[in-house]
């Protein structure tokens, strides 16, 4: 009663919903350029570079000042920031000038505009927001906003005093949030732009901070569940039933060994892994003929028929000879490896199976009737 009353917890299954639905999100946008290889997006200057290049009006995007006024006006509208477009029409964009990860000055209106980029997590330095500021203004370019830029919202800015707070502002690169960078603007620039270089490069920048935000919401979603088993017995119950969860497999290849009583025309059932059941030794024309019953983790299971004697794709012919007789040769789906000398069956958790006892129940009705059309054939 005590794992029942573990598992019924409603902030349990929360936690389980938070954790598969970031699972899914993260999943949706690993596959892009930069996660192809983990080393760029993990230097401390890549995404800077990145968040500069779209912001110059000079840059490559050959949008102007596209991006650089959405930018400003995603700022006004979401982070209490009053900024003119028309103060940013001679900008340069710099980095690492003074230190300033992303400096962007117009040298008519002399407003500057700071981003100290936190998105790879580094460490902030003694005062440095401070001595920014002061560097900037010292030469004559008077801030009007300090973006303090973490990846998802969770890391802060260093207190530095009453005045300077002020112009500091906090901002997410994506906390599923309207206004993140990602939603606030660099979506408004992948609408805007006119060639398809620009909407390459966001496409794919978007997909890498949305991949490492939600990379990092599983530490968030850990944290919860640590926090949930840190109740009276919540650690040991959930051992408990990894243990129970871990040892499933096996024992649905045990009832499934239960629900085959005619194995024949195979003769020698082996049980190679506490996974898999064997069935051996069918001979037909000279062929020995063998089926495997896999069970996976996952809740899936496969059914493999496939020849022995002969290890390449001619070994099939008399499978598909069989097969064919007996009417099941549609119900397999793909050639196995070994040479493309067998069929496949999987049976997964969809649409058509909700649960495993529904796909156990499949999977042992199908190894039935293939057995008793063999058997008869």
């Amino acid at each position: 009663m005590e794992i029942e009353k573990f598992l019924n917890n409603p902030r349990l299954w929360e936690i389980v919903s938070q954790y598969n639905d970031t699972k899914v999100r993260k999943e949706q946008n690993s596959y892009n350029l930069f996660t192809i290889s983990s080393y760029n997006s993990y230097l401390e200057n890549f995404h800077s570079d990145i968040i500069a290049s779209l912001l110059d009006p000079l840059g490559l995007h050959q949008q102007g000042y596209t991006f650089l006024h959405l930018f400003i006006q995603y700022l006004n509208k979401y982070h209490n920031v009053n900024i003119s477009n028309n103060d940013f029409l001679s900008c340069k964009v710099s980095r690492e000038t003074g230190r300033l990860d992303i400096w962007i000055r117009d040298v008519v209106s002399n407003q500057s505009i700071i981003i100290e980029n936190k998105i790879n997590n580094a460490q902030d330095m003694e005062d440095q927001i401070i001595r920014y500021s002061e560097y900037s203004e010292t030469n004559n370019f008077r801030v009007k906003v300090i973006v303090y830029l973490s990846l998802d919202g969770n890391k802060k800015a260093p207190a530095t005093n009453d005045k300077l707070d002020a112009y500091v502002k906090n901002i997410g690169a994506f906390t599923n949030s309207e206004n993140d960078l990602v939603h606030g603007w660099l979506h408004h620039c992948l609408e805007n732009q006119n060639n398809h270089d620009s909407f390459s490069v966001i496409h794919q920048y978007i997909k890498l901070i949305k991949h490492l935000a939600n990379h990092n919401m599983d530490a968030t979603t850990l944290e919860s569940y640590y926090q949930f088993l840190s109740t009276e017995n919540g650690f040991e119950i959930a051992k408990t039933i990894v243990e129970m969860s871990n040892k499933i497999t096996s024992f649905r290849a045990n009832k499934f060994g239960e629900s085959i009583i005619n194995f024949k025309p195979f003769m020698s059932p082996c049980r190679y892994k506490p996974e898999c059941w064997l069935y051996q030794d069918y001979v037909l024309d000279h062929n020995s003929l063998k089926l495997d019953v896999w069970f996976y983790s996952d809740g899936s299971a496969s059914v493999i028929f496939w020849n022995t004697t002969t290890q390449n794709i001619t070994g099939r012919d008399i499978l598909t000879r069989r097969l064919t007789e007996i009417n099941l040769l549609d119900k397999f789906e793909d050639v196995i490896s070994n040479g493309g000398n067998g069929y496949r069956k999987d049976f997964v958790i969809n649409n058509t199976y909700m649960t495993i006892n529904e796909v156990d129940k499949a999977l042992s009705d199908f190894v039935n009737r293939l057995m008793s059309g063999l058997r008869t054939a």
